[in-house]
């Protein structure tokens, strides 16, 4: 203990050695000071979200404009507002972040003054991209220079690759609706394919009825695209990215050791089967404190598009598979599984408890312990490029005998503005995050306060995907990390030995801390160990690629944004020229999407989706319940008085 608590002495004077080195570059002078330790933070210009810049405020919670936050000057670094640049939306970050790794990597040959090779000289410019079909806006997987980097032919080799995590930020640029406003996927020359709910759940009950026996049948789940076929997207790669989707989404809330694809029922690819036990989600669930027989029936609950239908069909399949919903649309079931309490929930975390109480009983962690035995690794940063403050990250081995590692970052909160470097061992934290693997290898997310509360967003990580610039669980997380852990590069390993002396530090406390904080090399390779031993095996198991946008958040992403009549069509089951003749009987707020080039919010559409859903199904065989229907007809009147 008193070995310890002297570590923390000398390393908090190295604090104050890095803190001195303003009053020595001003003239002061000592020839027994050591050398002044300048650590190169990030500036407002790097960064505009650190703490100490200009303060953005970002819509207010019942502000639904989707409209971006208010002007925020970048600065220059002293946090004066005086810089050059204003930021007017996300989108902008977005697509700095995009055109930097093109610079960076690409720009020698292809940048303004390049070499000119090829006779391309405009890599930094996403508009020519466009315009010479480098990139296919909303289609990273067929735009040609992610192709190219993820061959690794750009930049030729001997050139360094580009990283994964660097082609994966250009590709959720490219995949992300919300940044290529009027964009949308290539559509069928025809404008009547149409695979209405009849259709629909006439395949459903011919698998069910296919089952071996009645157990199989019980646990039988289906999961559909159909909806996207409606609004007229083509059933060939276009739809890639939801078979992509909806195949991880499943094995993210899964607790089986192998991650498994779900099965097609259909030639084309468009109705999925999963088995509840092949999951281990047959299991009771507790979600938002509420408690359920099992994960599908939670998710029914929080999905408003998941509607009871009846009919010969609906009724028969709702009695073999044992539930009132067999059939769930991909995009819809994402949207209400993947982020905050409901998500919580089904990945076993219990939001009443406390993040240090989930990681040593649920998780097996004992932290502290492992910081005595010296069985973690740390680094920290002042360069995050997701957080306002310094970050700290450690990693621990998963215990209670399962295989895996627990990643945990801390951050400092924006009024304590606190440096890493006060003391790495005892810091008080703002918030923190955990990613921990999944017994098939897949990544779990969740954060946490500085009393170690579980939160659903986070008011010091940032993501510039969603309208307030808050990172949300799961989806923020899983859109940063889609090709695995990411390194960081330790700046307090090096701070350390650059004091070594003057702190008289011996060999043996030396090499202590460079097990808690070893070379970046080092960390960097415990890094990719971990992601390529568990999250990229899990990928490669389920036949997903490694790089490229991740495509469970590019699918939430999708969902949330402004609506056209293509896309309610779909939801509705019918054809986009079907609802342009029909949308006068139906509720007055979908009249906008009449309008050329209009758009209707994604909240306002839920709000009457049942109402026009039974509406619109009113000459199907099978119909959504009657009682579902009277309720929702009431609550859309209620809604336009």
């Amino acid at each position: 203990m008193n070995n310890q608590l002297a570590k923390i002495v000398k390393l908090r004077t190295i604090a104050l050695l890095g803190t001195a080195a303003f009053a020595i570059a001003c003239g002061s002078s000592d020839k027994n000071t050591p050398a002044p330790v300048d650590v190169k933070r990030d500036t407002c210009a790097d960064n505009p979200y650190l703490a100490g810049c200009p303060a953005i405020d970002p819509p207010k919670p019942d502000d639904d404009s989707k409209q971006a936050p208010p002007n925020t000057n970048t600065g220059t670094g002293t946090g004066t507002g005086t810089g050059t640049k204003t930021i007017t939306d996300p989108a902008e970050l977005a697509k700095a972040a995009a055109v930097n790794v093109l610079l960076s990597n690409c720009g020698g040959c292809h940048g303004p003054t390049g070499n000119n090779s090829g006779g391309m000289n405009y890599i930094g410019d996403i508009d020519k991209l466009v315009a010479n079909s480098k990139i296919v806006p909303l289609d990273s997987a067929n735009s040609l220079i992610i192709k190219r980097m993820t061959l690794g032919q750009m930049p030729p080799p001997p050139a360094n690759a580009v990283t994964p995590a660097e082609i994966n930020i250009v590709a959720q640029y490219i995949d992300n609706p919300q940044f290529w406003k009027g964009a949308k996927p290539s559509t069928c020359a025809t404008t009547d394919q149409r695979f209405d709910f009849d259709k629909l759940y006439r395949a459903v009950l011919n698998d069910l009825e296919d089952a071996d026996n009645a157990d199989d049948a019980a646990n039988f789940r289906y999961i559909s695209l159909t909806n996207r076929y409606n609004a007229g997207i083509c059933n060939d790669t276009a739809m890639d990215t939801d078979r992509q989707g909806l195949s991880k989404f499943v094995n993210m809330i899964s607790n089986k050791t192998r991650a498994q694809a779900p099965q097609p029922i259909d030639p084309d690819r468009m109705i999925y089967r999963i088995d509840l036990r092949d999951y281990d989600i047959d299991r009771a669930v507790t979600v938002n404190n509420q408690n359920f027989r099992d994960t599908w029936e939670a998710i029914i609950n929080f999905n408003t598009y998941a509607v009871p239908f009846v009919g010969d069909q609906a009724n028969q399949a709702r009695a073999l598979a044992g539930t009132d919903v067999p059939v769930m649309f991909a995009d819809s079931l994402i949207d209400a599984a993947s982020t905050g309490n409901v998500y919580y929930g089904l990945v076993g975390i219990d939001i009443n408890q406390n993040i240090d109480t989930f990681i040593l009983d649920v998780l097996g962690v004992d932290a502290q312990q492992d910081l005595a035995d010296r069985n973690e690794i740390r680094a920290g940063t002042t360069k995050s490029r997701i957080s306002r403050q310094d970050r700290v990250v450690e990693r621990h081995d998963l215990g209670a005998g399962r295989a895996g590692v627990l990643w945990e970052s801390f951050d400092f909160n924006d009024q304590q503005n606190e440096s890493i470097f006060a003391d790495p061992f005892d810091f008080n934290e703002g918030g923190r995050e955990i990613i921990f693997t999944l017994p098939n290898g897949l990544m779990a997310f969740a954060i946490a306060d500085e009393n170690g509360v579980f939160q659903q967003d986070s008011n010091i990580l940032l993501d510039t995907q969603q309208n307030n610039f808050r990172a949300i669980t799961s989806i923020s997380c899983a859109s940063c990390h889609a090709t695995g852990f990411i390194p960081v590069v330790d700046e307090v390993g090096p701070t350390t030995h650059t004091n070594a002396r003057a702190l008289e530090l011996s060999r043996d406390e030396i090499e202590e801390l460079d097990e808690i904080y070893p070379s970046a090399q080092s960390f960097a390779a415990t890094v990719n160990s971990d992601s390529s031993t568990f999250y990229q095996r899990a990928l490669d198991q389920l036949q997903l690629p490694i790089k490229g946008a991740d495509p469970v958040s590019t699918l939430f992403l999708r969902f949330d944004k402004d609506m056209i009549l293509d896309d309610a069509a779909g939801d509705l089951g019918v054809t986009p020229k079907d609802l342009r003749n029909d949308i006068r009987l139906l509720n007055p707020e979908l009249q906008i999407l009449t309008t050329t080039n209009a758009t209707l919010d994604r909240d306002d559409f839920t709000g009457v989706f049942v109402d026009s859903l039974c509406r619109e199904s009113s000459l199907l065989n099978n119909q959504p319940d009657p009682a579902v229907c009277a309720a929702a007809a009431d609550a859309a009147a209620n809604l336009n008085l």
